[in-house]
């Protein structure tokens, strides 16, 4: 992946993107609810479909868990603890994907508010396509006393590759995780590859920049989402007064350094950001369009090469199959189980139509 060019963004699906090469997305959520079932919360809030949840240990003091990858309910734990939603940050992605009525998060947040819910932890993320900063940049200027913060420490991570000494991503933490905000800069792309993602073709740079909120600021943060208020305003607002980048200057006083201006640029282009419902994750479908696109060429080659023997490429393809990891066959088995849905679907509606 080649780093520190600016991206062709058009195929991201990201709010605003073209105009900034920025998007703002929901990235992990956790909330407790004392009045609904486990049943109800899965199929009428999330309008997901509680057959592909499967069971599994709990935890968090529950003794049960329904699962369906990245988003889980536990239950079964004190009669006052309620249900326990959580969804990671690709658990959201796959609400995203898969609701069947998917409303936006702020009807969503609005709902679980409505239901007495009280969030326990939110994350909102500022991904950036195009280079505002660099997270390298970020560190050096830490290190030279041009951060302006209300956290004491930072706290920075390499990745580096053993063999070739290349970086394989960086991050850096402000605050402890376990505090009310914590918050990080981290290359995402590296983290999706390291992690065996495959990533959007025309995305060449893609920094994070996430905002943890736990417990009242979680609840702060779901009530102004629900009230419809840009989720920018609130970013921002978070970075604005936890960390302020400046340029050195002779002022003994540093908070009267002038704001370095990245940082300002930067703020003032998540201000307007509104959460987008997409994330350049891959899919069956997105690897499909990827391998017609760019791959579909080089096979003809190759099947034309070899007059027509299609044998090499079922060779390579075996020996992908064996490098297929648990993520693959779980994205593989929930495109087989909605095709089958489908199909079904199709069947019934052609049978009612005949009768």
């Amino acid at each position: 992946m080649t780093k520190g060019r600016s991206p062709r963004i058009g195929n991201t699906g990201a709010q605003n993107t073209l105009q900034s090469g920025l998007r703002a997305c929901v990235d992990w959520v956790q909330v407790t609810f004392k009045n609904v079932s486990v049943d109800d919360l899965i199929t009428h809030v999330l309008s997901l479909d509680v057959e592909e949840f499967r069971e599994s240990n709990g935890e968090y003091g529950y003794q049960k868990c329904k699962r369906l990858d990245n988003i889980a309910v536990y239950y079964e734990g004190a009669s006052n603890m309620g249900i326990h939603l959580k969804m990671t940050g690709q658990g959201c992605r796959l609400y995203e994907a898969l609701s069947k009525n998917k409303k936006p998060w702020s009807l969503l947040f609005g709902m679980f508010l409505d239901m007495g819910a009280k969030f326990t932890r939110i994350d909102g993320a500022i991904d950036d396509f195009q280079g505002y900063f660099k997270i390298a940049q970020v560190v050096r200027k830490i290190k030279r006393g041009e951060l302006v913060s209300k956290f004491q420490k930072a706290r920075s991570m390499e990745s580096i590759e053993i063999k070739s000494g290349e970086s394989k991503g960086m991050t850096i933490y402000y605050g402890s995780s376990k505090s009310r905000i914590q918050i990080r800069m981290y290359e995402k792309d590296f983290e999706r590859e390291n992690a065996g993602f495959e990533l959007e073709e025309d995305i060449t740079i893609w920094n994070r920049t996430e905002v943890q909120a736990r417990d009242e600021r979680a609840q702060k943060i779901a009530e102004i989402i629900a009230k419809g208020e840009n989720i920018g305003n609130v970013v921002a607002g978070i970075l604005n007064y936890y960390l302020r980048f400046v340029v050195k200057g002779k002022d003994a006083n540093r908070a009267r350094w002038r704001t370095a201006p990245f940082w300002e640029k930067f703020l003032g282009e998540v201000e307007a950001l509104k959460l987008t419902e997409k994330a350049p994750d891959r899919t069956v479908e997105k690897m499909e369009q990827w391998l017609e696109r760019q791959v579909a060429p080089s096979l003809a080659v190759l099947v034309k090469a070899y007059d027509g023997d299609v044998g090499r490429l079922y060779e390579m393809i075996g020996r992908g199959s064996e490098r297929l990891k648990g993520k693959d066959l779980e994205m593989i088995d929930r495109f087989k189980r909605q095709n089958e849905k489908s199909s079904s679907l199709r069947r019934d509606e052609s049978l009612k139509r005949k009768a």
